[in-house]
């Protein structure tokens, strides 16, 4: 594979990372459904069902659904939610505010990584943590543009890290929880694709 492809190849991989983080974030408005719908992403499974339902739907309702389950699941609003972070999964007591935060938090720093707009939530809320490695593919994708060979292994190696040592953590049981308690194709079909990729990231990373 050449600087090129590789180039490409990282650039998905960020538009990919970007694309789940966004998901546990934030609740989806009804503009990013509209273009859900006209440029649904090539998805198989629950959510490219999803995606593809949205084409010719009240997007007004199919947003106050989906909002209306987002506050249940990853709000707290809801007598069964899934807590997104990483504490409450690896820490004895499942608590926030362990030290698996303060380690992702020294993870971000180290690349002078801050989280966008001005959410209120620990760092090691699973859409940050993807938004980091999202930052990473971009730094690869802009070191390999440069013909900086050095860098662009330095960010691979450094997702490399991250992704062993904590999105792989606990992603898988957070992604088992939110396809058990999930109701509609959304979040449902964000648990399953986030699973996917990270089984294809295990590989493409040389995660044992």
């Amino acid at each position: 594979m050449d600087m090129r492809e590789r180039n490409a190849e990282a650039e998905a991989r960020e538009l990919t990372y970007s694309f789940l983080s966004h998901l546990f974030l934030e609740e989806v408005s009804e503009d990013f459904l509209a273009r859900l719908a006209e440029e649904p992403p090539s998805l198989e499974g629950e959510l490219g069902r999803y995606a593809a339902g949205l084409a010719g739907a009240n997007l007004a309702a199919a947003r106050t659904e989906a909002a209306a389950e987002f506050a249940a699941l990853l709000l707290n609003m809801s007598a069964d939610p899934v807590f997104p972070y990483e504490s409450v999964y690896t820490s004895a007591e499942h608590l926030l505010m362990q030290r698996s935060r303060d380690e992702v938090l020294a993870a971000y720093r180290a690349q002078g990584f801050e989280r966008s707009g001005d959410l209120n939530v620990p760092e090691d809320h699973a859409g940050i943590e993807l938004a980091f490695m999202a930052r990473l593919c971009r730094k690869e994708a802009d070191a390999l543009a440069a013909g900086d060979e050095v860098g662009a292994e330095a960010a691979r190696e450094t997702q490399r890290v991250f992704l062993r040592d904590h999105v792989l953590a606990w992603f898988p049981q957070l992604c088992a929880d939110l396809e058990k308690r999930a109701k509609r194709g959304l979040y449902r079909g964000l648990a399953e694709t986030v699973r996917q990729f990270l089984a294809f990231e295990r590989e493409e990373l040389g995660v044992g």
